[in-house]
């Protein structure tokens, strides 16, 4: 095999389609919701405070008090009504209508690849992708899904904090478990040539047998599981086989060739697996 070409155009960073004329920004809309139900609780709680004070002067006999607080009480009452059903009906924005387009990805990956997160974010069709993880946004349920987690919150800020977590994560049992599966899948297709090695196409194929398999996870995604397992720093199986990655000659096949991008915007590809 040929070594890794680092070289390639990266277009593929660009491949989503454009954010639509509804240039709204759901971070701005709930930025401003959150303002307005600020307001809600500061009258909540003048109200509260008056209810409190109205109650304590009661318990003490205290007249004077308990005239003063049950007029502050009625004050603060009367600004809750009109300004909460005001403030439920100032939600406008349409989710559905957002997550349906490519706006939620480009809001992401604008916000997340800011100082506070140092995300990069690549968009491909409908998905979004921080390696190692991918995105899809659910319309229909105004929900976001991270991996194979339903992510309810789609607030672009808490989505990159999520993200950023699940990066600086320190765990590397289910890259192990990925490789274990690899190498039982190497071991299964080299049955009767002797040879350990497998092209990924092929363990991919072999995979998506299992009922489910490749709906939950597409071509990308098991391209960055190769590559969460290439940067988790594990050498071998539990058995102690190590392994190689084999990258494309330049007569392989596109359709044999996993292609990924790494956090600092390297092209990979990867085309099979060797163990020893």
């Amino acid at each position: 095999m040929e070594s890794q070409d680092l070289s390639l155009d990266m277009t593929s960073d660009n491949t989503a389609p454009g954010r639509p004329d509804n240039d709204a920004s759901l971070e701005e809309a709930l930025a401003t919701h959150e303002a307005q139900v600020d307001a809600l609780i500061r009258a909540g709680s003048k109200y509260l405070s008056a209810l409190k004070s109205w109650k304590k002067a009661v318990a003490k006999g205290d007249i004077a008090a308990r005239q003063k607080a049950a007029d502050q009480a009625m004050e603060a009452a009367q600004a809750l009504p009109g300004g909460t059903s005001e403030t439920a009906a100032a939600w406008q924005f349409d989710v559905y209508a957002y997550l349906s387009s490519s706006a939620w990805q480009h809001e992401l990956r604008t916000l997340a690849s800011g100082e506070k997160f140092g995300l990069r974010i690549l968009l491909e069709g409908n998905m979004a992708i921080s390696s190692p993880v991918l995105l899809q946004a659910l319309p229909s349920r105004g929900i976001l899904q991270i991996g194979k987690k339903l992510f309810r919150s789609i607030r672009p800020k808490v989505v990159a904090a999520e993200l950023k977590r699940l990066r600086d994560k320190a765990n590397t049992g289910g890259q192990q478990q990925f490789l274990e599966f690899l190498y039982g899948g190497v071991e299964y297709l080299s049955k009767d040539s002797g040879a350990f090695f497998a092209k990924f196409r092929g363990l991919y194929d072999l995979f998506c047998l299992s009922p489910g398999y490749k709906k939950d996870n597409p071509k990308s995604a098991f391209g960055q599981e190769i590559y969460a397992l290439h940067r988790s720093g594990i050498s071998a199986t539990k058995a102690g086989k190590r392994y190689d990655f084999e990258y494309p000659s330049s007569s392989a096949k596109e359709s044999d060739i996993f292609e990924v991008v790494s956090e600092d915007g390297r092209p990979l590809r990867y085309y099979g697996i060797t163990f020893r």
